[in-house]
C-alpha cells in the first residue's frame, strides 16, 4: 500500500486537476463495467491508471485468437479461459492500488448494484442496456452506455443529477491584460505574425 507522500507524487498531475478531494473520491469509487471487450478494457485503464477504488468486470465470453490480436489486456496463453479474469488480472499489474474483480455471468444476468458509483455498459444489446438503465435510474446510479465500429463510437450517459461544488482555497490572479497601456499595445501591434513561420509564431 502506497504511502500518503507516495500517492502525491504518482499520482502529481491529476492532484493538480482535482485536488485531494477530487482523489479521495475516485478511491472510493466502484464501478461495474458490463463486458469485457477492447472497448471495455481501455474504458477501463483510463479509471485503473489514476487509482480508482474496485472494479468489476462482468462478461462470461472467453479470450479467442481475434482478441489476442486487438486487446492488449488479453495474451496468447489465455485462449479459451475467462476473458473477464484475463483482463481483470492485467489491468490489476497497471496498479496495485486497483482491486479488480471477475464476474463470470452474461452480462444480463448481473443483478448486484450494491455500493456501485457507476455502471459502464460496453457494446451490449439494446435489451440490455434498457432493463439495467431503469435499474440505475431507480438508485441513482449513473450509467454510460457505449459501443464502437471501428472509428466510429456511440456515447450516452443516463444520470439524475451530478452536482460538484469544490471551491478551491487559491485564488490565482488574472493575467490578462484588458486594458494594455500605450506602449504595450504598440509593441504588440509591432508584429506582424501572419508573416512569422510556425516555429517563431509558436514561441
Amino acid at each position: 500500500m502506497r504511502t500518503e507522500t507516495d500517492k502525491a507524487q504518482l499520482y502529481d498531475r491529476q492532484l493538480r486537476l482535482w485536488q485531494k478531494d477530487g482523489q479521495a473520491a475516485l478511491e472510493r469509487a466502484r464501478v461495474v463495467v458490463l463486458g469485457s471487450s477492447t472497448l471495455a478494457s481501455e474504458s477501463l485503464k483510463n479509471l485503473v491508471l489514476p487509482g480508482i477504488g474496485e472494479f468489476i468486470v462482468v462478461d462470461d465470453a472467453l479470450v479467442s485468437e481475434a482478441d489476442v490480436r486487438t486487446n492488449f489486456f488479453v495474451r496468447a496463453s489465455d485462449v479459451g479461459e475467462s476473458r473477464a479474469q484475463s483482463i481483470v488480472r492485467n489491468l490489476c499489474e497497471m496498479n496495485p492500488d486497483v482491486h479488480g474483480q471477475a464476474v463470470v455471468k452474461a452480462p444480463a444476468d448481473f443483478a448486484d448494484l450494491s455500493n456501485v458509483s457507476l455502471v459502464i455498459a460496453c457494446a451490449q444489446p439494446d435489451k440490455t442496456v434498457r432493463a439495467l438503465g431503469e435499474r440505475c435510474w431507480s438508485a441513482n446510479i449513473p450509467m454510460i452506455t457505449a459501443s464502437n465500429a471501428g472509428f466510429i463510437a456511440e456515447i450516452r450517459s443516463a444520470v439524475r443529477e451530478h452536482t460538484i461544488v469544490e471551491s478551491h482555497g487559491k485564488v490565482w490572479p488574472d493575467l490578462r491584460v484588458m486594458a494594455p497601456f500605450a506602449e504595450l499595445r504598440a509593441y504588440a501591434d509591432s508584429f506582424d505574425l501572419g508573416a512569422l513561420d510556425s516555429t517563431d509564431l509558436a514561441h
